[in-house]
């Protein structure tokens, strides 16, 4: 209970010093003395030296309290924001000025005295608050800017993570010698602070930027970490990327749950990241759109050479690792590395990079085959690590974002696994002798079936291949099969002549027989 010492202590004391915040609790101290019989001039005297008031002012204070039945002071009569008021000013989307031109014709029209511009902008100002007047101007998410926020309460590392895309206000010159925008995609740990990992993609970012960002997050080998680990809760917001099915499977398969924020304020501390690198880092950096404008078309550096694609992704390296170890933030005292080595929190185990490159694959779903040149990607060519003798052959491509160094290949149908392929020019000595091993290890077991089947064919059809020895005829006289009918045997024929051989012809006087001696030749005829 408020008693008149209070109330002199307070006004003393500087609480409350304007006298109609001290009135109501004078006033209903009054009405309880009067209604138990105590009430004195002497009471009233106190009240109106307490709140420097007469003492005929106190006691109107109380007539006007019992004929109301209410210790405040009374509004005076003036121009009140009622719900006709506001709908003018809704469908003239917060512009006071056209809300008062309307209101000016229905008074004129009604045979009434309009308000004044300046009494509508007082009774605006006394009767709706800023975020309602925001609200009609631009829409709820606006007035919602003017609502305070809960602070969220103190989480340990690795509780809830949150991530976005940052699209770099600057422009890099890509390996193909063109200009390209560029997006960030990065998490960051809420309890501290922390950068988890990061992802630039040129264009627009997509699905592909999210998994490679994650990937960096969650692993904690070199050169990722020492940060890592899988978190137990990643906040996002409705982007579509986020949304993907395919991210959702992928933190699914993980066993991590996905919270979509409703407004960026939800998610303030990535939001708060987007906005320190924009002051921090980009601002630093050539050909920054928001650079100061020199007249309406130029602004300030947009001729300068830009930085190329890989001079932007090693400053921004270097950019996060000097945050994550050397910025002290002003909630925790420390670094983020610091206050990430300090948590007693235990840390879930992550998968292996193998395991996690599965579960992060990207496809297509397009039909792609083995060309004589490999296979061909993003008018690029990978040499499959198995393609040899496999050219023709439809594939399913699957690879890592953000690493097209290589890719995984799956048969279309049936979905069986191939192994990997390499860029084509850029494959290691190992690699390109592997291949040609490979080559002509197959040349060989294909010469050697071919081998084989020669013998197998060259044995089946051997008795077909050979020509067969004719048999002659045995004829015989009638003699002769009569005696083979009978079973008697004929006398065999003679085998050789007794007598000598006879030519027909006679032999010359001078020709010997072999085995003969040879006649002694006429000396006579020597001589001669």
């Amino acid at each position: 209970m408020t008693t008149l010492d209070d109330a002199s202590e307070a006004a003393e004391t500087g609480l409350g010093r304007h006298r109609d915040e001290l009135r109501p609790a004078a006033v209903r101290q009054l009405l309880r003395l009067r209604e138990s019989g105590e009430l004195t001039t002497a009471h009233v005297k106190l009240v109106a030296e307490s709140v420097d008031v007469s003492v005929r002012q106190v006691w109107r204070w109380l007539a006007q309290a019992e004929e109301t039945g209410s210790t405040e002071k009374p509004d005076r009569k003036r121009f009140r924001i009622t719900e006709e008021v506001i709908d003018v000013l809704a469908d003239y989307q917060g512009n006071v000025k056209r809300a008062h031109e309307h209101l000016t014709r229905l008074a004129l029209a009604a045979g009434e005295e309009p308000v004044g511009l300046t009494t509508l902008h007082d009774a605006i100002a006394r009767d709706l608050d800023p975020g309602f007047m925001a609200g009609l101007r631009e829409g709820i998410p606006a007035a919602r800017g003017f609502d305070p926020a809960f602070q969220r309460p103190a989480v340990a590392r690795n509780q809830v993570w949150e991530g976005d895309h940052k699209q770099a206000p600057t422009v890099v010159m890509m390996p193909d010698q063109k200009l390209s925008k560029l997006w960030v995609t990065w998490f960051e740990d809420r309890g501290t602070g922390y950068v988890m990992g990061w992802a630039v993609t040129a264009g627009s970012a997509h699905r592909g930027s999210v998994l490679a960002a994650v990937r960096a997050s969650v692993l904690r080998e070199p050169p990722y970490g020492p940060a890592g680990g899988l978190p137990h809760l990643v906040r996002v917001d409705g982007g579509a990327d986020f949304l993907s099915r395919t991210v959702r499977r992928t933190f699914g398969l993980l066993g991590v749950p996905m919270e979509r924020v409703r407004s960026a304020r939800h998610k303030g501390g990535i939001e708060r990241l987007n906005r320190t690198s924009m002051t921090r880092f980009f601002a630093d950096l050539p050909r920054y759109t928001k650079a100061p404008q020199l007249d309406h078309r130029r602004r300030v550096g947009d001729q300068d050479p830009p930085l190329t694609f890989e001079a932007f992704v090693g400053l921004l390296r270097q950019w996060v690792e000097e945050r994550n170890t050397q910025h002290v933030l002003g909630r925790t005292g420390t670094t983020p590395l610091q206050a990430w080595l300090a948590d007693p929190a235990e840390i879930r185990p992550e998968p292996g990079p193998e395991e996690l490159r599965a579960l992060m694959l990207e496809s297509d779903n397009k039909v792609h085959k083995i060309t004589s040149h490999g296979v061909e990607f993003n008018n690029r060519y990978y040499m499959p690590e198995k393609g040899v003798g496999r050219i023709g052959l439809e594939l399913r491509l699957r690879w890592m974002p953000h690493h097209d160094h290589e890719i995984d290949l799956y048969t279309f149908r049936g979905n069986r696994y191939l192994g990997r392929a390499f860029l084509s020019n850029e494959v290691s000595e190992e690699m390109r002798e592997k291949v040609l091993n490979d080559r002509d290890e197959h040349s060989e077991v294909l010469r050697q079936a071919l081998k084989r089947s020669a013998e197998r064919k060259r044995e089946r059809h051997l008795p077909s291949t050979q020509p067969e020895i004719p048999v002659r005829a045995i004829r015989m006289t009638e003699q002769e099969a009569r005696a083979e009918l009978e079973g008697t045997a004929l006398p065999a024929p003679p085998r050789r002549r007794a007598e000598p051989y006879q030519p027909l012809t006679p032999i010359p006087a001078g020709w010997t027989r072999p085995g003969q001696a040879t006649a002694p030749s006429d000396p006579s005829s020597e001589d001669a």
